[in-house]
């Protein structure tokens, strides 16, 4: 009887978790005129301007609420041919923002597995700028993508050693797109109590309904950060 208001304190408080961390991930997809898409993360990595990568967890009595953001931009510059001979200079920058949020719950929990089940929000921005010049003028084109889609899914952990663990993830879910999904598999290693490494493998894809520009788009690569538990 002594120990069960520790333990209920204990419940009652909330474990903080963050991680920070890099995606060596590619953009794959296909535009509505049914071109692939293909940028490899080599690619990305010398256009990149600017890049963050996060995500946040709370947990209290069997409860968990999450996010989990990334954002890029992107900007190239080049020459190409727009005609026989007719060169042209274009400006390209890409904006892109992606937010995964959630709340879930506990279905098992006993010490070494955890199973937790949720529901959630995925949005997605893209917003791209073109500035094309070429000896008959330039010409500017733009375009946005908002996608707002409600998901459900499954992630857990499963204790394998002493500092290692197995997480996983799967969510699925539809609203401005026609279909959204992601799954991610990852090994922990416990440094200590505070600090822990994360790495594996993630896969985020979209099928898209209203975009005069591309039909399906992906980012898919593994994946390394650090984990610290406040």
């Amino acid at each position: 009887m002594a120990a069960n208001p520790a333990r209920l304190s204990a419940q009652d408080s909330w474990d903080v978790t963050g991680l920070v961390y890099l995606w060596g991930a590619s953009i794959g997809g296909e535009t509505t005129t049914g071109q692939s898409v293909d940028v490899s993360f080599s690619d990305i990595v010398e256009t990149l301007d600017f890049g963050l990568m996060g995500s946040l967890e709370a947990r209290r009595s069997g409860w968990a609420v999450f996010g989990d953001a990334i954002y890029l931009k992107i900007s190239d510059s080049g020459t190409a041919l727009v005609g026989p001979g007719i060169p042209a200079s274009p400006d390209i920058e890409v904006q892109g923002f992606v937010f995964t949020g959630g709340v879930g719950y506990d279905f098992v929990d006993n010490g070494r597995t955890r199973l937790n089940g949720f529901g959630g929000l995925r949005f997605l921005n893209l917003d791209t700028d073109a500035n094309i010049s070429s000896p008959g003028g330039s010409r500017r084109i733009s375009g946005n993508l908002d996608n707002l889609d409600a998901i459900l899914g499954l992630r857990g952990t499963q204790e394998l050693a002493d500092r290692w663990a197995l997480n996983y993830y799967l969510d699925v879910g539809a609203g401005d797109s026609e279909v959204t999904w992601q799954a991610a598999l990852a090994f922990d290693y416990r440094i200590n109590n505070r600090w822990s490494v994360n790495f594996g493998y993630r896969h985020l894809a979209w099928d898209v309904d209203n975009s005069a520009v591309l039909s399906r788009i992906s980012f898919s690569g593994p994946f390394v950060g650090a984990k610290y538990q406040f």
